[in-house]
């Protein structure tokens, strides 16, 4: 099959990034299926990833470092024990352990990952969700978000940002949702998403202009939670997913060796430790997991019309992904940047 692959870490995909022909998956396991991929999407992380930040918490075993988490497409096969899905579902998936990633013609995943994809989604719009939905649905859950919360959600025109707007409102019913922007796309796009107030972080500083608002929750994307504790209330929570991530994040996903934990401790991020503990809230770390039932979740809402998926650039294919990789990469998309495989 062809899929999007690296043989070696830099910070410019052109140098390392290729269409490649490697070996097709196949269900080894039970609770795996084949997914033929119609659509996939790149995010952040990707380029963490490709530049070898992730290479000391996940060593990457080359030749088979294929680009990408996020998927959607048609189950091709199934393994033993699988009821939930069949061949010929559609669906979508943050892959989680991969036997490759998701810029591909197939991927293999387990069932736990996926979920159905929304009827009323088209396949590049789905592959724009998983990642992005699922970290915010579960940032703002870990931030204790509930009906009548207010939350302050900076970088809206991003693709978490502008997710975690909708299901801050739309299924998690906070009451009052104010994020940042550039004016132009970027505000449109936080507007359309349903925030309350948009600040123009061209011409205001969101730690002076929003201090003193009595925050339930502040979900730092864009490491900037040692700024945010003034906005809190007493008790409120800051929920990052950007900077350094803390050993007790890290060790959710499986025992860090003594050598990540030495250097998570002296990178440890203690400004937001003491933003949030100097107006009486709690700051902490997370990182998304994928889950199946989540993203359900987050379908059944987007079949509401809830929730949609803002994409900034669309590749037409994979031989084509320096559509969606030089404009994710150069820090200016607003929304998703996804590349259609198949037909």
């Amino acid at each position: 099959m062809k899929a999007v692959c690296f043989s070696a870490f830099g910070s410019d995909p052109d140098e390392v990034l290729s269409v490649q022909t490697i070996p097709k998956p196949s269900v080894d396991k039970p609770g795996e299926m084949l997914i033929r991929v119609r659509a996939c999407a790149l995010n952040p992380i990707d380029k963490l990833r490709l530049s070898g930040g992730l290479a000391m918490v996940r060593p990457e075993a080359y030749g088979t470092s294929v680009l990408g988490y996020d998927v959607s497409g048609v189950v091709e096969a199934v393994g033993a024990d699988v009821d939930a899905f069949a061949e010929g579902d559609e669906v979508f998936v943050r892959l989680k352990g991969m036997k490759y990633g998701a810029l591909a013609e197939y991927v293999v995943c387990e069932t736990e990952e996926a979920a159905k994809k929304p009827k009323n989604m088209s396949f590049s719009e789905a592959a724009a969700i998983p990642l992005v939905g699922l970290t915010a649905l579960q940032a703002l859950r870990e931030g204790g978000v509930t009906e009548g919360s207010k939350v302050f959600i900076p970088g809206g025109a991003g693709g978490v940002g502008s997710i975690a707007i909708q299901i801050a409102k739309k299924m998690l019913k906070a009451s009052y949702v104010i994020t940042t922007a550039s004016p132009g796309k970027g505000t449109e796009i936080c507007t359309a998403a349903g925030a309350d107030r948009v600040v123009n972080y061209r011409e205001e500083n969101f730690a002076e202009v929003l201090a003193g608002g009595d925050f339930d929750m502040a979900f730092d994307t864009m490491n900037q939670a040692a700024k945010m504790g003034p906005l809190l209330k007493r008790g409120g929570k800051i929920v990052s997913i950007s900077g350094n991530p803390t050993i007790e994040a890290i060790s959710k996903a499986g025992p860090p060796s003594m050598i990540v934990r030495i250097f998570m401790y002296l990178k440890r991020n203690r400004a937001a430790e003491r933003a949030a503990k100097g107006a009486g809230g709690t700051w902490e770390y997370i990182f998304m997991h994928p889950s199946g039932s989540d993203l359900a979740e987050i379908a059944a809402s987007i079949e509401n019309g809830d929730i949609r998926a803002f994409i900034d650039s669309e590749a037409s294919s994979l031989d084509d992904f320096k559509t969606a990789t030089d404009k994710l990469w150069s820090g200016r998309a607003k929304g998703k940047c996804v590349i259609r495989v198949s037909e």
